[in-house]
């Protein structure tokens, strides 16, 4: 009897976890992250690339319809997934987690909600199938033996269409056989590296709704009978030979214990995630000291190797100090150390364009030295350590070392930390009596239904 193929072992066990009973404590882990998910979508409906994609949804418009969050638009279930999961990811305000490479699982969020309402999914269901979407985005980050963002050069999307497929599998019930074909089919299409390297486009965006509206085709193509290569993952030109090297099948594979989704970390700042523990420090400092920007003379900043390579020089490409996008500056570790110095806070006022070319932010940037510290590098990516000292024009140094920043499971956000950064995130879209409905609904998703979700996103009058 012939060993069965990763991707039917991948469907052997979401089909399975689709079974399971689901305890109240993950219940509500879904909940806040749905909630955390919509406050991010909500606060990016009027930026450029949300316009730009719901322009392009008008034009892939179809049946049954599918609601595009914030608006009174529609679209088909493609249309909807790009739209919202685009808008969730713009602001990078949506969650992340780190094991051996990144990803945002939220990323998939908006597909699981644009499916289940074309299907007239039950609020159970939806939870279930983001539950499945977070268990494989959050193993992508572990299962490799190198670094496939780091070392290979691919983009953590690439399982964004993984994740997708397999959560659109279980809301269109499908059995283990099609799951594996619509797996097969999604695993063919790996997402390119270049697009986080350098100067960053609005394509970090876009991306997260291309990859989530491939993990939707995947499993309507499945559904409807095609096939897919089913030795996608570990055959001669398959994933592990062309694009990740040695992996780990069984972490992907294995049987669901305990839920990965409670461990993802929520964000409180508009910027990658491991410059988190570099923003909290600064603002700590700045707070603590009441410093004003003339008091100081010098900034160092010591992080580990992935976060200097990464945040400081770009991967490889144009230097991080050099600031030409939106999308740079939130990926620029000087950058938000500088601006957190001289504003005293890190909101999306920071990344008003072109803050970054202010004369009192260009001269910050000057003084801030960004330095690999190898001894931080141990503390990676379990920790994401960030070391400020900051030298002022009397001679003062002082410093301070953040492990890792609020958000951290270890030192969680609470439900009305998310609730405040929904109303703060959600202002220009919903109207302030209408929040507190969006919050309760979310927060008590299992017992509403989608529609009525969606309902209290969209805003009163035409």
């Amino acid at each position: 009897m012939s060993t069965p193929t990763v991707a039917k072992r991948m469907a052997q066990m979401i089909e399975s976890a689709a079974r399971a009973t689901v305890d109240d404590k993950v219940l509500h882990a879904v909940e806040r992250v749905l909630l955390d998910t919509l406050a991010c979508g909500l606060g990016a409906v009027n930026s450029a690339p949300g316009i730009a994609v719901r322009n392009w949804s008008k034009l892939i418009n179809g049946s049954p319809h599918a609601n595009i969050i914030g608006t009174h638009d529609t679209s088909s279930v493609l249309g909807a997934t790009i739209a919202n999961c685009t808008m969730s990811r713009h602001l990078d305000m949506n969650d992340c987690d780190w094991a051996r490479d990144p990803a945002h699982p939220s990323d998939n969020i908006g597909a699981c909600i644009a499916v289940g309402q074309v299907t007239g999914a039950s609020a159970l269901d939806i939870i279930k199938a983001i539950l499945i979407a977070y268990e494989i985005q959050m193993r992508s980050t572990e299962f490799t033996k190198i670094s496939f963002f780091k070392t290979t050069g691919w983009d953590h999307t690439t399982f964004v269409t993984l994740a997708t497929a397999v959560a659109a599998s279980s809301l269109l019930h499908l059995d283990a056989t099609r799951m594996a074909h619509a797996i097969a089919i999604a695993a063919s299409y790996p997402a390119l590296g270049e697009l986080r390297v350098g100067q960053i486009s609005m394509m970090k965006a876009a991306s997260a709704g291309l990859a989530a509206s491939r993990g939707v085709e995947a499993a309507y193509m499945a559904s409807f009978g095609v096939t897919g290569p089913l030795e996608i993952f570990e055959g001669k030109r398959g994933v592990s030979k062309l694009v990740l090297g040695e992996c780990d099948w069984d972490i992907l594979t294995a049987p669901v214990g305990e839920w990965r989704l409670p461990r993802t970390c929520l964000k409180q700042y508009p910027a990658a995630y491991i410059i988190h523990s570099a923003i909290d420090a600064t603002l700590d400092l700045r707070r603590e000291h009441a410093l004003s920007p003339e008091q100081i003379q010098t900034v160092t900043v010591e992080g580990f190797g992935w976060l200097i390579e990464d945040m400081v020089h770009g991967m490889g490409g144009k230097s991080r100090y050099d600031i030409d996008t939106r999308e740079t500056a939130d990926h620029s570790l000087p950058y938000c150390v500088a601006v957190s110095l001289v504003d005293g806070e890190y909101t999306l006022a920071q990344l008003e364009t072109p803050r970054w070319n202010t004369p009192e932010l260009r001269s910050m940037l000057a003084k801030v030295r960004c330095v690999h510290n190898p001894e931080l590098d141990g503390g990676f990516p379990a920790k994401r350590p960030t070391r400020i000292t900051v030298t002022l024009t009397n001679g003062q140094v002082i410093t301070r070392e953040r492990q890792f920043p609020k958000g951290d499971p270890r030192t969680p956000l609470r439900d009305d930390d998310i609730a405040a950064k929904f109303k703060r995130l959600s202002g220009a879209v919903l109207k302030a009596d209408r929040q507190p409905q969006v919050i309760d609904t979310a927060l008590n998703f299992r017992h509403h239904t989608v529609a009525e979700l969606l309902a209290t996103c969209t805003p009163e009058g035409a």
